[in-house]
């Protein structure tokens, strides 16, 4: 029995029970934001893209901004419309190549391309400019509270308003590292920071519904949500009426 006890509490397997608990999420969390909605970043990338691992790096700094959720909330969007010239991006979704062009048939953006960045429901193409990376302004106009509550797996919105929306939701994953070994990007290690692993909309299902539940599919590429991310749109609008976003922990 003493040996028993003696190799359940080694240093070894100590520092793997405290590892399990640090990295263990909580049951509960509970997300709101009033005011003037976040800026909405959003880029559509591809690791099968050799332009696009600078626009990647340029997102990733967001990470450190003191800006981050309240102020502006980046989304990478990784598009598979590249995956058949030799690299399949793990990553990607045909629904976020729809939304892509989704955004070219409303004129939102000039053509289907990576990198492509949609500030605030409309095309930028300020990154190209390394001198000037200035985001444009933000737009939004102050908004009621919206908030969101998170009980294990489960997402519930909240908004204290009125009118007919739309709600979008997005779960993330950040500090992904990939060696890519075919395509345009052959031998490199890509990271990416940001990466919208899923995303599901609901309009407004009732007269004056203003509570809507969600939970995220099990995704197959075993990574683990870090953030997630809520946003309401006005009816034949992109731009976000109100935001709401944070850190899963």
């Amino acid at each position: 029995m003493r040996f028993i006890l003696s190799a359940l509490f080694s240093p070894l397997v100590m520092q793997i029970m405290l590892l399990g608990t640090a990295n263990a999420k909580s049951d509960y969390q509970v997300w709101s934001h009033q005011g003037k909605p976040a800026r909405i970043i959003e880029l559509f990338t591809s690791e099968g893209c050799s332009s696009c691992p600078p626009a990647d790096t340029y997102l990733s700094q967001f990470s450190t901004s003191d800006d981050l959720w309240q102020g502006v909330i980046p989304l990478a969007y990784h598009v598979d419309y590249w995956d058949y010239i030799g690299w399949k991006d793990r990553f990607a979704h045909p629904s976020f190549s729809q939304k892509q062009r989704l955004y070219r048939s409303y004129g939102v953006v000039a053509s289907v391309y990576t990198p492509g960045f949609v500030v605030d429901g409309k095309e930028w193409r300020g990154f190209f400019n390394p001198l000037n990376r200035t985001l444009p302004q933000a737009s939004g106009l102050s908004a009621p509270k919206l908030q969101l509550e998170r009980s294990k797996d489960n997402y519930s919105v909240t908004f204290l308003g009125e009118g007919a929306l739309t709600v979008h939701i997005v779960w993330l994953v950040m500090n992904e590292n990939t060696a890519v070994k075919n395509g345009e990007n052959r031998g490199k290690i890509l990271h990416h920071d940001f990466i919208v692993l899923e995303q599901q909309i609901k309009g407004q299902q009732a007269q004056g519904q203003t509570q809507w539940t969600f939970s995220p599919n099990d995704g197959d590429n075993n990574a683990e949500i870090d953030a997630v991310a809520v946003w309401l749109t006005k009816p034949g609008e992109f731009a976000p009426y109100q935001t709401v976003a944070g850190w899963v922990r």
